[in-house]
């Protein structure tokens, strides 16, 4: 059986037992010494033309300063831009509790005006004033209401309980709710 190897494309390794002489390799020798020498003569003759190979050189990139420049890209701006909401967001109530606590800030009565808006959706969804899906909506919105009323009264609770005020206009709204 012929070789499918063209002769002389791989060089004879000498018999480590032969002296100086030229043998073919042959199934005395261990398999793995055979492999070492393809491996070996391989390297050898394809060095030249991998170290010249435009694939070799590879330039290297210029190294990144650790400290920040001006001029970032846009996508690095938004993301910095949410990521610093997200955490003034997680700090804002624990400065004004302590704002609270230092008597420099007094909170309006959120509780109270959730617990009117909640009833004031129940009551408008038993009259049929407002559907199942818009309910919410609705509750947010007499919610919001009561903020700025509370507001544009000067921080008091006032325009609850007066004659003509939310309490006395829709009774069913305050119904049950302990107004501060």
């Amino acid at each position: 059986a012929r070789s499918r190897t063209p002769r002389g494309f791989f060089p004879r390794v000498p018999h480590p037992g032969a002296a100086g002489g030229r043998v073919p390799p042959s199934k005395s020798q261990p398999a793995t010494q055979k492999m070492l020498a393809l491996a070996l003569v391989s390297a050898v003759a394809l060095a030249p033309a991998v170290q010249h190979s435009p694939l070799a050189f590879r330039p290297v990139a210029p190294a990144r300063s650790p400290i920040p420049t001006a001029e970032l890209r846009l996508d690095q701006k938004i993301a910095g831009t949410v990521a610093g909401g997200a955490v003034l967001g997680n700090l804002l109530f624990p400065f004004l509790i302590v704002l609270n606590k230092l008597g420099l800030y007094d909170p309006p009565p959120l509780n109270t005006f959730t617990y009117i808006a909640n009833n004031a959706m129940d009551a408008a969804r038993a009259s049929g004033e407002v559907s199942k899906w818009l309910a919410t909506k609705y509750s947010q919105d007499v919610w919001s209401d009561l903020l700025s009323q509370y507001y544009s009264e000067g921080s008091s609770t006032d325009f609850l309980t007066r004659a003509g005020g939310v309490c006395d206009l829709h009774a069913a709204w305050c119904d049950g709710v302990i107004i501060p």
